[in-house]
């Protein structure tokens, strides 16, 4: 398998071709990441004592995965600047790159509930235990586009959003400049987490993003020299964290969102360092398979979960190694399966994962 930057001195990679670099691999690493939050083994009877609680807790309730994404997303909307023609290109590309592959996930996940239904079992297989041929409209509405019903993408769903009302974004942080990007974040600091099923802290990354296109800056570099002031802020708080959940104690939303900040500087500023200094070398191919790989891998970490919890019994330490199992096992099956599509329907693969 060819690796990116191949053939040429690691030192030689200029600052674009690192800021894409990094771009890619944390794209894959933390997708993967969504995929080893998602394995985990919820029986609170059980599961949640001791030492697998705390293992858990770490991977979801302090380190957070998406806003990075986030930003990523806003920066490369905005890369090329923005003028109308620009935004009707841009909306253009999304309808390929998002809407389409939305569409047809969502439409698998009904079908594969509808086939359960129909074959298998009578119902309880969809998340409001509702055969599908008995949902109203307002049924679909919820399984398209209010939950939806392929359930990781409702992320994909935020995103589309804010893309479709980009423009906002644009006139806030061209003319507010920093102010226009604090507005965007005030909501999420102020404890509202979501309106109108969005999560707030979609507004802030994405004009955080936006911000770096719009003034040509390059967000790795940029964050660079604050990786060991972040890294020590985002351990300070998740230390905090975790001793809030070991003792009950209530959190402190606005200190658990700094330190979320200073996790996604410290991140990007880390495996940017470390691709511009060849110490990470970037395998582009592997790293295109991430949305493959969040888009099929919800359903398979039920089936692997239920199938190891029929036949082992459930406590801390076999949760343990059954949730690395589920992560691992899913995530290498998915990647095998996207370089098996790669070879034999390549367009069929294109369709269902936006041109990835």
């Amino acid at each position: 398998m060819r690796k990116a930057g191949q053939g040429a001195s690691p030192s030689l990679l200029d600052e674009k071709t690192v800021l894409s670099h990094t771009i890619y691999f944390l794209r894959f690493a933390l997708i993967v990441a969504v995929v080893f939050t998602h394995s985990r083994f919820v029986e609170p009877s059980t599961q949640y004592e001791g030492g697998y609680s705390l293992f858990v807790y770490l991977f979801t309730g302090v380190f957070e995965r998406l806003p990075a994404l986030v930003l990523f997303s806003g920066f490369l909307f905005f890369r090329s600047g923005f003028s109308i023609p620009v935004y009707g290109r841009k909306l253009k590309s999304r309808v390929r790159s998002l809407l389409v592959p939305y569409l047809f996930w969502n439409a698998a996940v009904l079908l594969f509930y509808l086939c359960l239904q129909l074959f298998l079992i009578s119902r309880g297989e969809t998340p409001d235990s509702k055969c599908v041929w008995e949902y109203t409209a307002h049924d679909w509405w919820m399984a398209v586009w209010g939950g939806p019903v392929a359930r990781q993408f409702w992320f994909i769903r935020n995103l589309m959003v804010v893309m479709l009302f980009s423009p906002v974004f644009y006139v806030l942080v061209r003319y507010l400049r920093v102010c226009g990007v604090l507005l965007c974040a005030l909501p999420w600091f102020l404890g509202v987490d979501v309106v109108l099923r969005m999560h707030t802290y979609t507004f802030f990354f994405f004009a955080l993003g936006a911000w770096f296109a719009l003034n040509k800056r390059n967000f790795v570099k940029d964050m660079e020299p604050y990786m060991g002031l972040s890294g020590i802020v985002f351990l300070l708080v998740a230390a905090w964290q975790v001793v809030c959940h070991l003792q009950g104690w209530r959190q402190v939303e606005w200190i658990n969102k700094i330190g979320l900040c200073a996790s996604v500087v410290f991140l990007i500023a880390w495996i940017g360092r470390m691709v511009g200094r060849g110490t990470l070398r970037v395998n582009v191919p592997l790293c295109q398979t991430s949305f493959f790989i969040f888009a099929l891998h919800f359903i398979l970490v039920g089936l692997v979960r239920k199938l190891l919890a029929s036949f082992i019994p459930l406590s801390g330490w076999n949760c343990f190694w059954m949730h690395l199992l589920t992560a691992a096992s899913v995530t290498l099956f998915c990647i095998g399966l996207y370089k098996l599509l790669h070879r034999l329907a390549p367009r069929f693969l294109s369709v269902i994962t936006g041109g990835r």
